[in-house]
């Protein structure tokens, strides 16, 4: 009779599930309870698939929505499909190269921008900069992307993304991620949306580079 195989976690139950995240076999109670708690899950598990499936978002109050006084229509977002698009692949890129990247370390990140960018329409130059180090990473590799963009843009069209323009989608992608987030410390159901949102990094954790 072959011996039973205890939970790598809990060392108590029997383990039934491999967990990429620890690099060994957990029970389900572990899994259930520790996934994006105490572990940080790679979003290519299939049992963290599944739960982000079933999850329901934790509610976000109305006055904790990000830039209430901007507004973004439907218009405005079909009118800026392939910057939105950019902007989606750019993040969710980035956090994907930073080890330990959350929901909420992309929210600071865009939080920071948006006020860049509201600073920059009152005519000011000035970067806000998270203290979070891992937020900042993310926030200047979507500043730097955003800059290069227009770059192309300008150069392919002539044409560049007023600033007003570009912070709308920044506050349409931070309200986004108020709204699919599941609340667990290094939850990352935000950005596993983004990622399944952008075919060209869906089920790649290596990002590959960004393409304009």
């Amino acid at each position: 009779m072959s011996e039973t195989t205890l939970c790598k976690l809990c060392g108590k139950r029997r383990a039934r599930r491999h967990c990429p995240a620890v690099h060994g076999d957990i029970c389900t109670i572990c899994c259930g309870t520790e996934r994006e708690v105490s572990l940080s899950c790679p979003l290519e598990c299939e049992f963290l698939q599944e739960a982000h499936r079933r999850e329901k978002p934790i509610p976000v109050n109305e006055k904790e929505v990000s830039e209430p006084d901007i507004r973004v229509t439907e218009e405005f977002i079909r009118d800026h499909e392939e910057l939105l698009l950019f902007c989606m692949v750019s993040l969710v890129h980035a956090a994907l190269r930073t080890d330990s990247a959350t929901d909420a370390d992309a929210l600071e990140a865009l939080e920071a921008l948006i006020k860049t960018y509201r600073t920059a329409e009152a005519g000011l130059l000035y970067e806000t900069r998270p203290v979070n180090a891992i937020a900042a990473t993310l926030q200047r590799a979507l500043a730097d992307s955003i800059a290069d963009y227009q770059k192309v843009r300008a150069e392919r069209e002539s044409l560049s993304f007023r600033n007003a323009e570009i912070l709308g989608v920044l506050v349409f992608l931070r309200r986004m991620g108020q709204q699919n987030q599941n609340g667990r410390p290094r939850g990352r159901m935000y950005l596993d949306l983004l990622r399944q949102m952008t075919p060209a990094t869906a089920g790649d954790e290596r990002a590959p580079g960004i393409i304009v």
